[in-house]
């Protein structure tokens, strides 16, 4: 009986959506770690972060597509609307950043905690109807 709860809790998309993103952010950071330590001394952090976000966005796209929205059409199409998607949260993320630390002088941590919170239920919608669409 537990096993068929923990089963249909695994299959239940909004879960998926969080155990995903989880490992998609553990892989991020890793390649941000990777990449900073072997180039760091010979590359502008620009370009380093630059290359670590396009790695983790693609990597992101390929896992969630997969092990969440399970779409198999339009891949090219869903790419760029991911990346759209990424972008518009990253604004929003940096917007309520900066209003929640310089306007409200609430602690960075805090604040970006509450913001996560926040990008992690739009991201989960604006993925949902507008990257990973099946018609």
């Amino acid at each position: 009986m537990k096993i068929f709860k923990l089963n249909k809790l695994i299959d239940n998309q909004k879960i998926k959506y969080l155990l995903v993103g989880s490992y998609n952010t553990l892989f991020g950071y890793l390649t941000f770690v990777l990449i900073f330590y072997n180039f760091s001394d010979v590359a502008s952090h620009s370009l380093l972060l630059g290359i670590t976000h396009f790695i983790a966005v693609t990597h992101n796209f390929f896992t969630y597509k997969r092990w969440v929205f399970n779409v198999k059409e339009n891949l090219l199409k869903n790419y760029f609307k991911f990346h759209q998607v990424c972008l518009l949260l990253y604004i929003i993320n940096l917007i309520l950043f900066l209003c929640f630390t310089k306007m409200m002088n609430m602690n960075l941590y805090f604040a970006q905690g509450l913001i996560l919170i926040i990008i992690i239920i739009l991201g989960y919608f604006m993925n949902k109807s507008y990257s990973f669409v099946i018609k």
